[in-house]
């Protein structure tokens, strides 16, 4: 890398490092095709800093995420390093075959270098904050290709941290920590019943300082924040049923997407975050916190165990 560039990341890694604290909402990117460039121009107007894409043009526009935080920074006079970007690696099956953003008959590890650079070439910036191996390999060989290759980028100094996604056995979770010599920093899953919302797996990332962001947060759980109670408690902590639902994953330490289209719901949002950041505690108590988390129907939860912010 160019001395100059390379001078530049360091000075903006520094600051993104600022962008740390966790739990915190980010805004999610998925599936809002040519709406993606004006929809991050508004979230991150409306004060979102931490914003999530991926290298899957079946699902992403990720060169809209670089036009929108581009003319966002413009226009509020901040830079790059003011800014928290994570995008992915997907594998081959993930992609629709008629539109791949590498050579599909490379090596494996030419994918993932391409990928990257494909990233860095959409998202108009010359290093990752976080990049995520979007899912599981066809086995553990594949795994460690990706993987090692991921690392390489972190060395270079592309890429400043590293995560693991759609991983939903502990087993698997463990193993690919205890084996990279560059430990995953996230864990991003969907969070819903049917992985019993990864009690484990969380506890697993709070033990080695793991992110753990969720997705699919409100569309798979709409019980456990539309029952009477949880309305009764969202209005009198002044927010809407799915504001209550984002405090309440955020008290318990998961960092949720979001992925509103909505320019007053990203404000509303926003506002959460900074009660949160003042120090305030949306859940007064395990109880309260109950009131959200017993709807959830997962074995094993426990409000007393879960920490709150």
């Amino acid at each position: 890398m160019h001395f100059s560039i390379y001078l530049l990341f360091l000075l903006c890694a520094a600051d993104a490092y600022k962008l740390s604290d966790r739990p915190t909402l980010k805004y999610g990117t998925a599936w809002k095709k040519d709406a993606t460039a004006g929809l991050v121009e508004k979230a991150i107007k409306a004060g979102f800093r931490h914003i999530d894409t991926a290298c899957q043009p079946r699902h992403y526009d990720e060169a809209g995420v670089g036009e929108g935080w581009r003319a966002a920074a413009r226009d509020l006079n901040i830079d790059r390093g003011e800014l928290w970007i994570q995008t992915k690696f997907s594998g081959l099956n993930a992609h629709d075959p008629k539109n791949i953003p590498y050579d599909e008959n490379a090596p494996l590890e030419d994918r993932v270098r391409q990928s990257l650079e494909k990233s860095l070439e959409n998202l108009q910036t010359v290093y990752i904050d976080s990049w995520v191996m979007h899912g599981p390999e066809d086995n553990w060989d594949d795994h460690w290709k990706v993987w090692k290759t991921m690392e390489s980028a972190v060395d270079e100094g592309k890429v400043i941290q590293l995560g693991i996604s759609n991983f939903y056995r502990l087993e698997d979770v463990r193993y690919a920590y205890d084996n990279s010599r560059i430990k995953p920093k996230v864990v991003q899953n969907r969070f819903y019943g049917d992985s019993g919302h990864d009690v484990q797996i969380r506890a697993f990332c709070k033990e080695h300082d793991i992110e753990y962001q969720s997705f699919w947060t409100l569309t798979a759980n709409p019980d456990a924040y539309r029952h009477q109670a949880a309305l009764e408690l969202a209005e009198k902590k002044g927010l809407t049923p799915e504001g209550l639902f984002y405090a309440f994953c955020m008290a318990i330490g998961i960092s949720p997407m979001d992925g509103t289209t909505n320019e007053m719901h990203m404000k509303e949002d926003i506002g959460l975050m900074n009660r949160i950041r003042s120090g305030e505690k949306i859940f007064d108590d395990s109880e309260e916190l109950a009131i959200v988390g017993n709807e959830l129907g997962t074995p094993g939860w426990n409000a007393d165990e879960e920490d709150e912010l």
